[in-house]
């Protein structure tokens, strides 16, 4: 019985019949699956048990789980531990369904495409079923068994779709998972030993194949082709390409030793390679997750068709694969549709070959094997020099610059192409995409009691991270020298400071993804808890905001400690609270109680868990604020803790509330004097204070700023 939310989601899905609109519906539903593992698993079950042929409502519920999965490997891969999380229980839901006989043949070949789509290995489980149908494959000394199922596999399709060698693995990619490892291998050795050359191109993918068995099958295959002589110039240039990308270096050698023998037969020679257009190619910038997608558009002769490659940062060439299309209209309307969803650049066929080469060398490193598609990218583009290069930073640099004109440059001339990189955000919309959200993020980011301690918290998250982010620019940076960009030194200059341990704090765009970072965390905490977000139905003269912002008359006056007592949760005390009051009291330009209350209300607010003790938090507040002014005007009273342990805490406190009212702090309002102290207050709260300054200086200069405040 499927979830009544799950129901709702497909409901929804069957009236979105604008494919736009269909997208974005799915997109969401698979983020809003992603939170709800127990509906995930409802919808499982009802895949496994199916037993019907494949109609509209089976198609949308394979979707659903499908995206649902996408979402969670994407989570899994940047560090998220609910993604790994959301795949293992649904893996292990799988299992039990095996052990009950509650997966049909239809349901385990469903559940199989589910995980090949969204990017995943299908679990190894699903080849533990038994039927007529395993039975039948794990008959392996029966040819003609084998010859039957294959033909009732392929004959439909090869007449559907002709000779398309794409369409032929996504086939066998979504099958194979469901037949047992010890008939996989025959099963491939087979299709690939079948006459047409279309069976050469399949095998020549599968060499790729993440599976040991797989790929042995499809060397067996083309063995028995050379037997039978079947193997074709086309076949053996193809191998003498990808024979660089594989890892396995016993497969290397058997590829070696099939062209050798080939060459010894006659086999092989020159062959005209087909006149081949590249029209159009297209690249996106790298986003902040290392990833980026390209498609060219193709004609070879007569056909058309638009070749699609995604890449990730640490795992190499992602996806790869060919579209057909039946005109230049079709094809320009595919790349459009391509283009709308990305920030697309035009690039050189050479900027392909370098980044689908970086990518082949980068998984090559991490033990990853292509994904069997690039074979068919590579040939279908006329990437003939396709080859792995290294994926350092260095080495994309010196492909970006190889004349060394910014590393030529002065000292100065690139710390002013590093302070351009402020205005990058403006100019690049992928920049929303550059944070970081691992679990260690968020568990820095929660522990942290403080603006100060959050932005702390974050810089370290980031000095773990530089390797990642100076990868991220130097392959944009890569980019952009080939789309001829004119901020492509900026990148450069940027890419080589990180490289060679440049102060992060220093360069203006880890400014960015700092300060970002931390507001995308606070965003889906306050999505997730909102602990002082009031209700749609609250009137709001009861909010907390309307009592700071004076709309309602104070409560009853604070009893002793009872201040002290709703901080304490928060890991706070009242001397950090008056020294936020006081900078907020000192800011150059004055900050509206709406202003100061909401990030204060973001650090507090969590650790009150009702709306009670939150909106009493507020009422003590106000006194509070008053209380901060009347010490600013009388001369005599103190504003610093006279006892000196305190001091750092109140200095947090002061340089919490400047960052989180930085529009109020103008660096030309506050002068040298203001850099001065701000830098006595950062090393006040490491526990290096200097008393003089702390008992006569910055009195005096935190009531000339109060007096000078402007409005």
């Amino acid at each position: 019985m499927l979830p009544s939310s799950v129901k709702t989601m497909l409901a929804a899905l069957a009236k979105a019949s604008n494919p736009k609109t269909h997208a974005a519906e799915l997109q969401r539903f698979g983020r809003a699956l992603l939170e709800r593992p127990d509906d995930a698993a409802g919808l499982l079950a009802q895949m496994a048990g199916s037993a019907a042929g494949a109609g509209e409502d089976e198609e949308r519920m394979s979707q659903l789980l499908s995206t649902g999965l996408d979402e969670a490997r994407m989570a899994r891969e940047n560090g998220q531990r609910r993604g790994a999380l959301f795949i293992d229980a649904l893996e292990a839901q799988l299992g039990e369904l095996v052990t009950t006989d509650a997966l049909t043949l239809k349901g385990s070949l469903a559940v199989s495409g589910i995980w090949v789509r969204a990017g995943l290995t299908p679990p190894a489980i699903l080849a533990a079923r038994q039927d007529a149908f395993t039975d039948a494959v794990e008959d392996g000394d029966d040819p003609a068994a084998l010859e039957t199922l294959l033909d009732g596999l392929l004959g439909s399709l090869m007449v559907e779709h002709g000779d398309n060698v794409t369409v032929l693995q996504a086939l066998f990619a979504e099958m194979l998972p469901t037949v047992p490892p010890e008939a996989r291998r025959a099963l491939v050795r087979l299709a690939v030993g079948r006459p047409r050359e279309i069976f050469a191109e399949l095998g020549c993918a599968w060499l790729l194949d993440a599976d040991a068995e797989v790929r042995s099958g499809a060397m067996d295959g083309l063995a028995d082709r050379l037997a039978a002589r079947t193997v074709s110039s086309e076949t053996l240039a193809r191998l003498t390409i990808l024979r660089s990308w594989l890892a396995d270096a016993a497969l290397r050698d058997r590829v070696d030793g099939l062209v050798r023998e080939a060459m010894r037969k006659g086999v092989g020679g020159t062959t005209k390679a087909p006149g081949r257009k590249l029209h159009r190619i297209v690249a996106s910038p790298v986003d902040g997750s290392g990833a980026q997608s390209m498609a060219a558009a193709v004609q070879t002769g007569g056909t058309r068709s638009v070749a699609v490659v995604l890449l990730k940062q640490g795992f190499g060439v992602k996806d790869a694969y060919v579209l057909p299309c039946d005109s230049a209209t079709e094809q320009r309307r595919i790349l459009a549709t391509l283009t709308d969803e990305i920030e697309a650049l035009e690039v050189p066929r050479t900027y392909m070959e370098q980044a689908l080469g970086i990518a082949l060398g980068e998984g090559l490193e991490a033990g990853l094997a292509p994904v069997p598609g690039l074979v068919d990218v590579a040939q279908t583009c006329g990437l003939d020099a396709l080859r792995p290069l290294s994926a350092s930073v260095a080495a994309m640099l010196e492909l970006a610059d190889p004349e060394g004109r910014v590393a030529n440059l002065t000292v100065q001339a690139r710390g002013r192409l590093i302070t351009a990189s402020q205005h990058w955000p403006d100019t690049y919309p992928v920049l929303e995409s550059w944070f970081e959200d691992s679990d260690e993020t968020v568990a820095a980011l929660e522990s942290a009691r403080s603006q100060t301690a959050l932005t702390r918290a974050m810089w370290r998250v980031l000095e773990a991270r530089r390797a990642h982010w100076a990868a991220v620019i130097a392959r944009n940076a890569l980019l952009l020298n080939a789309a001829g960009s004119t901020h492509t030194d900026e990148f450069i200059a940027v890419a080589a400071a990180l490289k060679d341990g440049r102060d992060l704090k220093k360069t203006p765009v880890m400014g960015f993804i700092c300060e970002q970072s931390i507001m995308v965390w606070m965003d889906r905490r306050d999505a997730h808890d909102g602990p002082f977000e009031a209700p749609p139905d609250m009137p709001f003269a009861s909010s907390p905001m309307a009592h700071a912002t004076g709309t309602m008359p104070n409560a009853t006056p604070e009893t002793v400690g009872e201040l002290a007592r709703l901080l304490q949760p928060a890991g706070l005390t009242e001397p950090w609270l008056e020294g936020y009051l006081t900078g907020i009291c000192t800011a150059p330009i004055f900050v509206t109680p709406s202003d100061w209350l909401t990030p204060l209300l973001h650090i507090v607010g969590p650790s009150l868990k009702t709306e009670k003790k939150l909106t009493r938090f507020v009422d003590l507040l106000m006194p509070r604020y008053n209380e901060a002014i009347s010490k600013l005007r009388a001369p005599d009273e103190g504003l610093i803790p006279a006892d000196i342990p305190l001091i750092p805490i109140w200095a947090d406190g002061y340089l919490t509330a400047w960052e989180a009212t930085k529009p109020s702090w103008p660096a030309k309002a506050l002068g040298p004097q203001g850099k001065t102290i701000r830098k006595v207050l950062e090393q006040a709260t490491e526990g290096r204070i200097e008393p003089t300054v702390f008992r006569g200086t910055l009195p005096a200069w935190l009531r000339e700023r109060f007096a000078e405040q402007k409005m």
